[in-house]
């Protein structure tokens, strides 16, 4: 991905198909600026294939899926490619029986042990980090802020905020999109990404279970350094 300014990474975050690396990025002559900015656009695609996947699908959004392998990392593009070997039609039908109504819920506020406190508080916090970074994802309104595809969409975007700020030199902006990225992953996907998984795992879904194994295993891994 050739990066020209912020409009850009704003205008990727909501559009999968356009996160691709296109050329040779210089950066300051930096080689570990530009690996670093590989692996931050790397991680974004990855992150906006797993948000994808638990999207309801639609021909656009199966069409943004494929063009995403390419840009995941190698080790990762194969089991992208397996997953993507059903057919739009069945994976519709696929995702009504598991996480449609009645199926398994996708949303974090469904796996909050405080009970008492309601849904109030996680999606407050969750929709104050999106504030912060004008995050505003083209499927919202058919989607709770607390989604794991929204969710998933937005650690997307905060990868390519990363990866322009580090582009452009702008180290305490990239630092600070870098910190938010943390405390995301901490205090919300981490709570629930297993116990999601779980849930998944018991409706016998192998595209489901693949995807949410993926989650676990990106969020578990997830490290962040701009410099």
């Amino acid at each position: 991905m050739t990066i020209h300014d912020e409009t850009t990474v704003s205008t990727l975050g909501d559009s999968a198909a356009r996160v691709r690396v296109e050329g040779t990025m210089a950066v300051n002559n930096d080689v570990n600026n530009e690996a670093q900015i590989r692996r931050w656009l790397q991680v974004a695609a990855t992150w906006r294939f797993l948000s994808l996947l638990f999207q309801s699908p639609t021909p656009q959004s199966y069409s943004e899926l494929q063009a995403l392998i390419s840009e995941l990392p190698s080790e990762q593009q194969e089991r992208a490619r397996q997953l993507m070997t059903m057919p739009l039609e069945g994976w519709q039908a696929e995702f009504h029986r598991v996480l449609g109504p009645g199926g398994v819920p996708a949303c974090e506020s469904s796996y909050e042990e405080n009970a008492l406190a309601g849904r109030g508080p996680v999606i407050a916090d969750i929709a104050g980090f999106y504030r912060a970074f004008a995050y505003s994802p083209a499927n919202a309104p058919a989607e709770t802020p607390d989604h794991m595809s929204i969710e998933l969409g937005f650690l997307s975007y905060l990868a390519l905020k990363i990866a322009f700020a580090t582009y452009a030199g702008k180290h305490e902006e990239a630092q600070l999109a870098c910190d938010a990225y943390r405390r995301f992953l901490t205090d919300h996907l981490h709570y629930w990404a297993e116990p999601f998984q779980q849930a998944v795992a018991r409706a016998a879904s192998p595209l489901y279970s693949t995807g949410a194994e993926w989650v676990c295993a990106l969020e578990q891994s997830a490290t962040c350094g701009t410099g």
